[in-house]
């Protein structure tokens, strides 16, 4: 670009600024007008139909049904001040109430056009905040997305193309999620976890999932992510992308399956508890609090069942380890009622659901 388009195009920019100042002044001055007309009004009527006698209020209502249309109130002043009055609101305040209810449509529709072109072209960054970014679009994804946007998680979406069963709040991002720029676009430093999914779009094995947690791990360390995987042999990899957890989604579905099969009537609570999408109950991990220290697992458990919650069982460190993410600890379905309880330690729970939320 040359420096005279530079200055044009600056020149322009300052014109289109000042022009949406003066648009914006100008519906608030509408605003202010129209409430002071309809306020004076209401009290001239009050005034001249009523001596002030009554209320100034149902004068005011009278003025507020004649501004939306409502022509039972035409007949209603008795006085030539009176009906002049009502005539004016009629006539003026409906045209000022419809050149300002058509300025509000019209920036909340353009706000909205603005953020899908922006979406679609990939130059908007999402504002969430603990949200969960699913990188890459498969069939599973529509499936996750639900079961979060059920438990009232926000939710983002880094694919190739926007996927037209999307839901609306969820936030979309163009391009591809092994990008450093486009993770950052996607609020990645700011959210509480990532899931990668296997992208037909970039490939048919585990290779661009692994880039994909590569850069997340150096974008943003702190994020807890999880990685579908196809292939076993391919999980050392993911664990030198530091990837919290791994799972594989072939080998879950068979597992349950096989479950279904050798015990009758089981698929029901299985479906129960694996979503969080209805009204019915979900898993939850929680920490165990300073005041369980030293207790029993029976009481700890004992207290978590006269609060609604069905306790199965506890995830502990590995004794004797340093730091390490929860992912690497050691879970412990149905616990001996005499173990103690150390810290840290998370209890896992079945809790029941209420409208997507865990009571």
């Amino acid at each position: 670009m040359s420096a005279k388009g530079f200055m044009n195009t600056v020149k322009n920019a300052r014109r289109g600024v000042s022009l949406a100042k003066k648009v914006h002044y100008s519906i608030t001055l509408m605003i202010t007008g129209l409430a002071g007309f309809i306020c004076l009004s209401a009290f001239f009527l009050w005034w001249q139909e009523k001596g002030f006698r009554g209320s100034y209020l149902d004068s005011l209502w009278s003025m507020m049904f004649t501004l939306i249309g409502q022509g039972e109130f035409a007949s209603y002043p008795h006085t030539f001040a009176g009906k002049i009055t009502v005539f004016l609101v009629s006539i003026f305040g409906v045209a000022v109430l419809g050149v300002v209810f058509a300025n509000v449509m019209q920036s909340i529709i353009n706000s909205k056009i603005k953020q899908l072109i922006g979406e679609m072209m990939g130059i908007n960054t999402c504002k969430f905040e603990g949200h969960v970014l699913l990188c890459g679009w498969n069939t599973k994804a529509a499936y996750i997305l639900r079961e979060l946007m059920a438990s009232g998680t926000q939710a983002a979406l880094i694919a190739k193309e926007r996927p037209d069963e999307l839901d609306s709040n969820v936030f979309f991002i163009q391009g591809n999620p092994s990008d450093r720029d486009t993770l950052i676009r996607g609020g990645i430093q700011k959210a509480h976890s990532a899931i990668i999914l296997k992208d037909p779009n970039f490939g048919e094995d585990d290779s661009h999932s692994i880039l994909t947690a590569l850069a997340v791990e150096d974008t943003a360390p702190d994020v807890y992510t999880v990685m579908e995987l196809y292939n076993p042999d391919n999980e050392r990899y993911a664990r030198y992308a530091h990837v919290d957890d791994i799972l594989y989604s072939d080998s879950l579905v068979a597992n349950i399956t096989a479950m279904c099969t050798q015990n009758e009537g089981i698929s029901p609570f299985i479906r129960d508890i694996l979503s969080a999408a209805d009204d019915g109950h979900s898993f939850a991990a929680f920490d165990v609090p300073e005041d369980y220290k030293g207790k029993t697992i029976r009481d700890m458990f004992g207290y978590l069942r006269s609060e609604g919650a069905l306790p199965v069982g506890v995830i502990t460190p590995p004794s004797g380890a340093g730091h390490i993410p929860s992912s690497a600890w050691i879970s412990q379905v149905n616990p001996p009622d005499s173990m103690t309880v150390t810290l840290p330690m998370k209890v896992v729970c079945i809790v029941k659901d209420s409208g997507g939320q865990k009571q």
